[in-house]
């Protein structure tokens, strides 16, 4: 049970560290998936930690997102006292992350809109 445990455990890290490096790198999970030759769902459970991603793939999304598996998988500089604790603050800087992002293309969507708006006018 515990190596069970452990895998899933390191699956989820793995997961969790793929999905915070692909949104600090603005990448959709939609252009990862096609630039890796994966389908969208199965990036979608390698990032909840659903599977196990295979090392060649595993290459491949550290390459499309320019870091090295290390990235991924060595997590010592930012693991705290234990792993769910790490893994709590992680998924809620992942949130916190994604708000930041959509905020900001709300904003640049909105000065798109304006912006056409005043051009079109005619005084």
């Amino acid at each position: 049970m515990p190596i069970i445990n452990n895998i899933h455990t390191n699956n989820v890290t793995i997961g969790v560290n793929i999905r915070y490096t692909r949104l600090l790198k603005n990448i959709s999970i939609s252009d990862l998936a096609h630039k890796v030759g994966v389908k969208v769902y199965y990036i979608q459970r390698c990032e909840a930690g659903e599977t196990e991603i295979p090392p060649p793939l595993l290459q491949d999304i550290a390459n499309v997102l320019g870091v090295t598996i290390a990235t991924f998988i060595n997590t010592t500089k930012r693991v705290p006292t234990s792993k769910e604790s790490y893994l709590s603050k992680a998924l809620k800087a992942i949130n916190e992350l994604e708000d930041s992002i959509i905020q900001n293309q709300d904003d640049k969507e909105y000065t798109l809109i304006d912006t056409d708006n005043s051009n079109s006018r005619l005084d």
